[in-house]
């Protein structure tokens, strides 16, 4: 067959082309160019580094997050974005194209989360709106504009995940498993969204054939473990053989976390990020701007009115919703919840940044649940529309500011 330009659909173009339009603003107004440098480039340090036949990057680059451990100085990030970087870096050195792959790798994202929602929709209506609202009206798009270490990583996991729901809902579970695997190994934390990404195929295998019987499947399906069983055995032996255990990744070895004596995770943290998690911009004098934070979060339903939205649309499936899957409706809000629990027993909520960088990894997983639960007519994207220029206008203005350091 041959390839034909007629048969991409326009929304594929468009969807594309306007995420850059937008990028492309705060670029012009912050200098943040793709061509620039990037001095947050822990994932091609690593990358040089293995290279060279060394685990460690040989010395201490001050102003990068390292784990300090047995003398030595290793980035203290999980390995995947330094798998994707290792040809870039045989090629440029330290000096790999992030922010260039950070760019690619959001629109590669943005198409996959077109084809998600008209898969799981079936309806083409209105799925430009949802991309958009899902991309342009939450903090991803802060961290997509850049390579920095922390956001490169958070883009690929974005992306990755899009991509192995995607692929979970067409039946493939080969690659989404292994898509889902990769996504691991940039943000450890989704791992808890396994649960979903298995039932959303045993389902799929379960419409093309209702006698399947569970493990009878489980075993045929060997083959589909391959690539997860091969990638986690890469990120064990790696963790093992760079700080003695196949489970740690390094950041517990980060001077801020051996510091204090409840290290990266404690259930003492839980409370006073929950806060942070709600917490509105400081009001000042009459008069005055709003005080927006940069660290640490602030109200989640605000930065990404998203949340508002899936809400929405959970309460109408429960209410409304025919031939309901129960299983999804409380199976996405559980993990959620879970992950966000998890994440508030953190230390921080992030560093620097403009929203709530850390909400961002649950995302893809509450868009599903949105796809699933929402009402296909009209209506319901037209009363949202107020919600999505909120999101957009907040982060587009913040992520501005924040850049700019007009706000700090």
């Amino acid at each position: 067959m041959k390839f034909d330009l007629k048969n991409i659909r326009a929304v594929y173009v468009l969807v594309p082309l306007s995420i850059l339009a937008v990028l492309w603003t705060i670029m012009a107004f912050t200098g943040q160019w793709p061509n620039e440098g990037n001095g947050y480039n822990s994932y091609a340090l690593q990358s040089l580094s293995w290279l060279h036949g060394r685990l460690d990057l040989g010395g201490n680059y001050e102003w990068l997050e390292l784990a300090i451990y047995g003398g030595k100085y290793y980035v203290s990030f999980p390995p995947f974005p330094s798998f994707v970087l290792l040809p870039f870096a045989a090629v440029c050195g330290s000096n790999t194209p992030d922010h260039w792959i950070v760019l690619v790798t959001t629109i590669i994202g943005a198409i996959y989360a077109t084809k998600l929602t008209e898969t799981v929709t079936r309806t083409k209506e209105h799925t430009a709106f949802w991309v958009y609202f899902l991309y342009l009206a939450s903090g991803l798009m802060f961290v997509s504009l850049n390579g920095f270490v922390w956001f490169i990583a958070q883009s690929m996991c974005f992306t990755l995940s899009v991509m192995s729901l995607y692929y979970a809902t067409k039946g493939r579970g080969g690659i989404s498993l292994t898509l889902w695997a990769c996504a691991v190994g940039c943000r450890p934390m989704v791992a808890i969204y396994l649960p979903l990404l298995a039932y959303i195929l045993w389902q799929k295998l379960k419409r093309e054939d209702s006698q399947i019987k569970l493990l009878p499947t489980i075993l045929q399906k060997f083959t589909w473990y391959i690539g997860p069983l091969v990638l986690a055995l890469t990120y064990m032996i790696l963790n093992y053989k760079r700080f003695g255990s196949p489970i740690e990744f390094g950041h517990n070895y980060l001077p801020e976390f051996t510091r204090t004596p409840t290290g990266q995770f404690h259930v003492s943290y839980l409370m006073e990020n929950l806060k942070n998690l709600f917490r509105l911009p400081q009001v000042g004098a009459e008069g005055e701007a709003l005080t927006f934070f940069t660290m640490n979060g602030m109200a989640f339903w605000l930065i990404t009115p998203l949340f508002i939205t899936v809400a929405m649309a959970w309460i109408y499936y429960v209410i409304k919703g025919k031939n309901k899957n129960y299983v999804t409706l409380i199976m996405i809000p559980i993990l959620v919840l879970a992950h966000i629990l998890f994440i508030c027993c953190h230390r921080t909520l992030g560093g620097w940044h403009f929203g709530n960088r850390y909400l961002l990894d649950a995302l893809p997983y509450l868009y599903y649940g949105l796809l699933l639960w929402m009402p296909r007519e009209g209506w319901f994207a037209k009363i949202n529309q107020p919600l999505f220029f909120l999101g957009f206008s907040l982060n587009l203005v913040g992520t501005v500011a924040t850049y700019n350091y007009w706000i700090s």
